[in-house]
Formats: structure tokens, sequence, C-alpha cells
């Protein structure tokens, strides 16, 4: 094998190395940007120190319909990450059902809702912290009715 066959040889092989290392850049920039990274959502809670609503951004898994409304309301009710802030409603506070019909929210929550146990908000207030977030995070809805075991509450807003 002489010298100019050589040099063939390794352009041959440095041509193939760049040509896959240029689609294999393609290849992770375009799955890179196609992957959907979630939804990203503004929850508020009140502080313990101040009573003020401190904010949390938190990034959900994307949904579509109804089921994006369930899962912000599930997440809003496991509380907040930071510290010296108050959860919502008392822990253990489930939603039994939770649905939109003519830009209305109809939430049901569980009886725990009510024993105000841990720091949590206070009822009333927790209850306007929770509708002011789920009528800030979807600004189509225009009401959010509230259910206790299946008892109406709170009509108005």
């Amino acid at each position: 094998m002489n010298f100019r066959d050589l040099t063939k040889t390794v352009k041959k092989t440095q041509w193939i190395f760049l040509a896959a290392a240029a689609a294999l850049l393609v290849l992770s920039a375009t799955l890179f940007f196609a992957k959907n990274f979630g939804d990203r959502r503004v929850f508020r809670f009140q502080s313990v120190d101040s009573g003020r609503n401190n904010v949390e951004w938190r990034l959900l898994p994307s949904r579509k319909g109804s089921e994006k409304i369930s899962l912000y309301v599930d997440e809003l009710l496991l509380g907040p990450k930071t510290e010296r802030c108050r959860p919502v409603f008392s822990p253990g506070t489930k939603a039994l059902f939770c649905f939109e019909r003519d830009r209305v929210l109809y939430v049901n929550f569980t009886g725990k809702l009510l024993d105000q146990s841990g720091n949590a908000s206070g009822i009333m207030e927790g209850i306007e912290i929770f509708k002011k977030n789920v009528l800030f995070a979807f600004p189509r809805l225009k009401q959010v009715e509230i259910y206790i075991d299946g008892k109406g509450l709170l009509k108005e807003f």
C-alpha cells in the first residue's frame, strides 16, 4: 500500500466520521426540541410569617382537556414545596371529582377539608386561595363551585 492509498483511506474515514457526527447532532437537536417538557404552572400559597401569598412555579406533565385541570387541582392539594408556607387545605384533603361544564369548574372535596389540622390556611381563606389559583391558571373559567362530600358549599365568585 502506497502513501496515496493510505491518504485516501484516512480522508474517507474522516468524512464518514464527520457525516456520522453531523447526523447525530441533527437527530439529538430534533429530539430535544420535539420533546414536550410539560406545562409550567403558577401556585400561590399563604405565608406562615406574613400571611401574604407566595408564588411557586411547577412543571406539570402535559395533559389534554379536563385532565389538565384535575392534575392542577391534585398538585395544589399536595401543598407547597417551600418551607414557611401553608397548605391550602388540611393534609389528606382529596378531590373526589373535578370537572368543567359551561366555563364553570365543579370540585367535590373529601370531608378532611373541614378538619382544620396541621398548619393549613383557614377554611374560608383556603377556599379563596384555591379559587384564585384555579381562575388564574385557567382564565377561560368564570366560576368555581365547591362541594364537600357532595354537599354544596359556595356558589359565588
